[in-house]
């Protein structure tokens, strides 16, 4: 324990160490460090075999590429959805999902950020806009009907068995056979045997036996 509790400490040193050259150095743009810091925790992760390094490899990665297209088109919100995508780096990486979430979450709301610094708002309403008319308005799908089947022509004749029963004996019809029984009785083919009659009937052979002779009248 108190070796995992060392290594996380030195890793940490060393991502604020690279963090104070992305702001302090100025030798190389922001991104150029954070890259050369991604490298150096790989490194450790695969020469060294610290698995925890991935992570902070993955973050600085995505860092410094969300602040290289920040400089190349001058939106600073790219850095927030880099580091988004870095954390969902990690996350998938190291098998953490609070980390996938809330890479996200920064993501997204780089994104959104992303909407507003480039003044996409209107063409963001346009597009919802248009998709929502076309959900809306869209014909539905044309599916070929489908003719009555034999399985809707044994639902109406077990009904009126059930009803039949029920007024013979005074009772409520569900008395009779439950809706679920029904069901299973419906689903059953036309050469259905009595055996699986009874099995959808709980086992009650005088009832599916009074049930088999009225399908056959």
């Amino acid at each position: 324990m108190k070796e995992d509790v060392r290594i996380h400490a030195g890793l940490f040193l060393v991502g604020l160490g690279i963090v104070c050259l992305i702001w302090f150095a100025p030798g190389l743009p922001a991104w150029g460090w954070a890259l050369l810091g991604a490298a150096l925790f790989f490194s450790l992760a695969g020469l060294r075999s610290i698995s925890a390094a991935t992570g902070y490899g993955a973050l600085f990665l995505g860092w410094s590429l969300g602040a290289l297209a920040a400089d190349l088109a001058g939106l600073q919100s790219l850095k927030l959805v880099g580091t988004g995508l870095g954390l969902i780096l990690w996350g998938w990486l190291e098998r953490v999902g609070w980390v996938t979430w809330l890479g996200g979450a920064l993501a997204m709301g780089g994104a959104l950020v992303f909407v507003w610094e480039a003044s996409l708002g209107g063409w963001v309403a346009l597009a919802l806009l248009a998709f929502g008319l076309y959900l809306a308005l869209r014909q539905p799908a044309e599916f070929p009907r489908q003719e009555g089947g034999s399985n809707d022509r044994r639902f109406q004749r077990i009904t009126q068995w059930r009803a039949q029963e029920a007024r013979r004996l005074g009772v409520l019809n569900t008395s009779v056979i439950s809706d679920e029984e029904l069901g299973c009785l419906a689903a059953l083919p036309e050469e259905a045997s009595l055996d699986e009659l009874s099995a959808c009937l709980g086992g009650d052979a005088q009832k599916a036996q009074s049930l088999w002779n009225y399908l056959r009248a």
